[in-house]
Parts: C-alpha cells; structure tokens; sequence
C-alpha cells in the first residue's frame, strides 16, 4: 500500500513577512497519531504585521498541528534522507 502524500503551502518561519512560505509535500497522517490528515484549504497566516496566504487542514482525530511542528518534522525527514 502507498503513503498519501499532499502538497501544501505553509509558512517557512514564524515570523514570515507576508513574503517567507514554502511548499513541501507531507505525508497525510497527523503527526500525533498517524490517522489520516484532514483536507487542505486556502486560509490566511498572521505573523502579527503580515498576512501570507497558506494551505489549513482540520484534522478529523481532532488533534492540532502547529506549522512549526510541521517545519520540524520536515527538517528531520530531510535530515534522515541525507
């Protein structure tokens, strides 16, 4: 069986300009519990002085995952590939 994979927009760092997004391809499994990710949908990043227009998902496990645990999750998989 293959691993769902989408391809989002999220912001690269916190305090992002309006300007710093990156686009990375996630394995679809919520990072807490591996139960399938919700959909992804266009929405706006705040950074406190700028908006970044970003993907959002709502995960059905109810669990809330934070872009930066995502960055981070995605460091650490580039990481291990190396």
């Amino acid at each position: 069986m293959s691993e769902t994979t989408r391809t989002v927009t999220i912001p690269a760092c916190a305090e992002h300009d309006g300007f710093h997004a990156m686009r990375v391809t996630l394995p679809w499994v919520c990072l807490r519990c591996g139960s399938p990710r919700g959909e992804p949908f266009e929405t706006i990043s705040y950074d406190g002085s700028r908006r970044l227009g970003v993907h959002g998902w709502i995960n059905p496990c109810g669990h809330i995952e934070k872009y930066s645990e995502v960055r981070a999750a995605v460091a650490a998989t580039a990481w291990e590939a190396a």
